[in-house]
C-alpha cells in the first residue's frame, strides 16, 4: 500500500471523482481544434463573422450562433462588426455563396470590412432529439478564422455539446437546454483561440 502526504494526499480520490463525473456527465470530451503555427492571434482586434452555412431543420440556427459568437468576442474584448454591415458587404461585393468563398473575395471582404480576420462556419446540429422515453439537447458548430490580408486559416474547430449522457439515458432527466448547449458550444469553441 502507498501512503501518500502533503498537498497531494487526495489527488488519487480527486481523480476517481473527475472520472467518475465524466463518466456520468456524458464524457470528457472537448474541442478538437488547430492553431497554424506561429499565427499572431494576440493582433486581432477587430474581426468580421460571416453568416454561418446551416445544415440543420431549424432554419434560424446559423444566425442564432452567429450571434452568440459576436457577443463572445466582444466578451473577450474583440471588436466584432455588426452582422447587418457584414451581410451589406457581402451584398455589394456580389458574395452570393458562403461554401464557394476564394482567397480574393476574403481579402476583398476584409479590406471593406476593415478588419484583420474573419470568421466563417457551420452549424450541423442545433436541436432537442428523442429517445425512447427522454430527449435532449444537441449542438455542433464548425468555426474557422482566416487572416483577411492572406486567407489563410489561422485556426479552426469542431465541437459538439449535448447528446444522451448518463442521466438523460437512465433517468430521462434533461440536464441543459438547448440554449445553454448552444452558449456552451460556442464559449468552449472560442476558449480554444484566446
Amino acid at each position: 500500500m502507498i501512503y501518500v502526504c502533503g498537498p497531494n494526499k487526495y489527488m488519487g480520490a480527486r481523480l476517481v471523482i473527475w472520472f467518475l463525473l465524466c463518466l456520468f456527465m456524458g464524457g470528457c470530451g472537448g474541442p478538437t481544434h488547430y492553431i497554424r503555427p506561429k499565427a499572431h492571434i494576440g493582433h486581432i482586434k477587430r474581426m468580421g463573422v460571416l453568416p454561418l452555412e446551416n445544415f440543420t431543420t431549424d432554419k434560424y440556427a446559423g444566425e442564432k450562433i452567429r450571434r452568440m459568437i459576436i457577443t463572445e468576442l466582444l466578451v473577450r474584448g474583440v471588436d466584432a462588426i455588426e452582422p447587418g454591415e457584414v451581410n451589406r458587404v457581402l451584398r455589394e461585393l456580389k458574395i452570393g455563396s458562403l461554401s464557394s468563398i476564394n482567397i480574393e473575395d476574403m481579402q476583398r471582404i476584409g479590406e471593406a470590412l476593415e478588419v484583420e480576420a474573419i470568421m466563417m462556419g457551420s452549424v450541423e446540429n442545433f436541436g432537442i432529439s428523442r429517445g425512447i422515453s427522454f430527449s435532449y439537447p444537441e449542438v455542433s458548430i464548425h468555426l474557422m478564422l482566416i487572416e483577411s490580408s492572406s486567407g489563410s486559416i489561422l485556426w479552426s474547430v469542431n465541437h459538439s455539446v449535448g447528446g444522451a449522457g448518463f442521466w438523460t439515458r437512465h433517468f430521462g432527466a434533461e440536464v441543459i437546454t438547448l440554449s445553454e448547449a448552444a452558449k456552451r458550444a460556442v464559449r468552449e469553441a472560442i476558449s480554444t483561440l484566446f
